[in-house]
């Protein structure tokens, strides 16, 4: 068997604690950096779960896709604008 300290292998945590060490960020609300409740996780609250549901709902987040090739009625709804 090899040494799980050679330079070739692959590296594995010593603890739990240290396979979660970056995990600190991961448990902060997403919308005021507060603590996360298990209730209403990623988020703090049930109101920061909403300002984030209102971001979404108003357009504020994409999610960005591939351009649509056109309309394939041939002319654009938007060209009259």
């Amino acid at each position: 068997m090899s040494d799980p300290q050679s330079p070739g292998a692959p590296q594995r945590p010593q603890t739990h604690a240290a396979a979660h060490a970056g995990a600190k960020a991961a448990s902060d609300c997403p919308i005021c950096g507060r603590p996360t409740e298990p209730a209403t996780r990623p988020f703090c609250s049930k109101r920061c779960a909403d300002i984030d549901l209102s971001r979404w709902l108003g357009g504020v987040y994409r999610i960005e896709g591939p351009e649509s090739p056109g309309n394939p009625g041939g002319s654009d709804p938007d060209d009259g604008l």
